[in-house]
């Protein structure tokens, strides 16, 4: 369905019924937009009851914490099933299909970006940041009950019962009270966000506008700028912001107020604005640096000394192991966004990255099968470059039984019968601070386990470019090693780059 009919669907809404059928719909055309109609499962009246309950938390969302760049921990609530996860998409559309942000909202809408958002304050002599405090949690499932039935969506009661229901939960404070708030994480909360604040950011534009400044707001991140100074602590212009903020519910973060200067860092929702936009030198340092070590060192290298600090600010975003090559070409990406595509700096590290590339895909060094050996060393090499230890590990049966009915969840006798088993071998080692595992070679014998001074471990991707480790038998690889590097003169050169 196309936002057009999505749209009209929504104003026909009367019933539970009629917002159920309404998901459905949405749901199969998704599937069927992916060439997945065939596993096509509607939702039944049973989801939509239970999940409407925030009283249900603990089959709705899981919780936990990450570091933010100021300090402390952000929390961050995301649903605890698929289905739970889908229906929230589904719900998610309907919103993106009737409602349309302010002018003044940057985050959270087709279009802006905080690159938008930046350019908005580029080049004036003061900018002034703010931050709500507690933005999610300060957001009340009653006030987005009410916000529902309001212009332009205009829901009936009934639907508006289950809509805030299912985007809202259950949060026990430290006193034994209960209030039930916007999840932060959840995939309908940032767009509720933006309803809730249509008011909001009503009022600051038009305060903005009398005292000739210019207003944006990038989800709790509120930004001033201009070319005179209104923005003393006492002035009027100040005091109107604390009243209409206060006004609508929120609270000023004042840890994180700040007025920048003309000559100063002047930084809008991570950007630097001044003439032109532009990224910290930090940002770039960290890509050409990433860049240097895995041409000069190769891609493991690479990925062992800054894939740990990638994994600990980034980690919650997606489980196991991101490929490096993704996450550098998302970084480029952004530096691209933000300093445009004929930018020197951009073209230069655009350029080595694209030549790195090519390397993991060399056809002197693929197989018939369209594996890849990027990168091979011998065991010893490899675990002395890297500080670790491989070890090669057979399934047992126990082990088997339970890693099928924790993971999969098989209830079925025939994993309970010994009989059924079949061992498995893999290699398990330690890389960028976490445990990684690789696949070993068949031919490899069982007696020449531990005879490492015979093995070699491979960097490999298939032909859909998928990364995978492999140990083999030295003799058995079908293209030549790399070149053995001087460990001392490699562990200076990161001492110096990490600096």
């Amino acid at each position: 369905m196309d936002k057009n009919s999505i749209a009209k669907a929504t104003q026909l809404l009367e019933t539970k019924e009629d917002l159920l059928n309404l998901l459905n719909r949405i749901k199969s055309d998704k599937m069927a937009e992916c060439g997945m109609s065939e596993k096509f499962y509607p939702f039944t009246m049973k989801h939509l009851n239970y999940y409407c309950n925030p009283n249900n938390s603990f089959h709705r969302y899981k919780q936990f914490k990450i570091k933010k760049k100021s300090g402390g921990f952000r929390q961050i609530t995301t649903p605890r099933n698929h289905s739970y996860m889908l229906l929230l998409r589904y719900v998610n559309e309907i919103f993106k299909a009737v409602y349309i942000p302010s002018d003044y909202a940057m985050g959270f809408t087709e279009e802006r970006s905080v690159v938008t958002n930046a350019n908005m304050h580029k080049g004036y002599n003061y900018v002034f940041n703010i931050d709500l405090k507690d933005f999610f949690p300060s957001i009340h499932q009653a006030r987005l009950w009410k916000r529902l039935q309001l212009k332009p969506l205009f829901f009936k009661q009934p639907i508006a019962n289950i809509i805030a229901g299912l985007c809202s939960m259950k949060e026990k404070m430290e006193d034994g009270s209960v209030r039930y708030i916007l999840p932060q994480g959840a995939p309908t909360s940032p767009i509720i966000t933006n309803m809730i604040c249509d008011k909001l950011d009503r009022r600051l534009a038009g305060l903005a506008k009398r005292f000739g400044v210019v207003y944006s707001r990038y989800a709790d991140d509120i930004t001033f700028s201009s070319m005179h100074n209104v923005y003393h602590p006492s002035g009027e212009f100040i005091k109107e912001i604390r009243r209409i903020v206060e006004g609508q519910g929120f609270v000023i973060n004042e840890d994180k107020t700040r007025l920048q200067k003309l000559g100063t860092r002047q930084e809008v929702t991570g950007i630097i604005v001044s003439d032109k936009l532009n990224v910290s030198q930090k940002y770039v340092r960290n890509i050409r640096n990433i860049l240097y070590i895995w041409r000069k060192y190769g891609y493991a290298t690479a990925f062992n000394k800054f894939f740990p600090k990638y994994k600990e600010t980034k980690g919650y975003v997606k489980k196991g192991n991101p490929d490096m090559v993704n996450v550098l070409d998302g970084k480029l990406m952004y530096l691209k966004m933000v300093k445009g595509e004929n930018d020197s700096v951009y073209m230069k590290l655009k350029a080595q990255f694209d030549k790195l590339c090519n390397s993991l895909h060399n056809d002197a060094r693929t197989t018939r099968q369209g594996v890849t050996y990027v990168e091979t060393w011998s065991v010893l090499e490899f675990e002395h470059k890297n500080d670790t230890t491989i070890s090669i590990i057979t399934t047992k049966p126990k082990e088997f039984y339970t890693i099928q009915t924790k993971k999969e969840e098989i209830k079925k006798a025939e994993y309970r019968n010994i009989e059924n088993f079949i061992p498995h071998r893999y290699a398990s080692f330690k890389l960028g601070g976490r445990m990684q595992k690789a696949s070993v070679n068949k031919s490899l014998k069982k007696e020449e386990e531990n005879q490492k001074e015979l093995l070699s471990i491979s960097n490999c991707r298939d032909a859909k470019g998928k990364l995978f480790w492999l140990v083999h038998r030295s003799d058995k690889m079908i293209v030549p090693p790399v070149q053995p590097v001087d460990i001392d003169k490699l562990n200076d050169d990161l001492d110096k780059l990490l600096n």
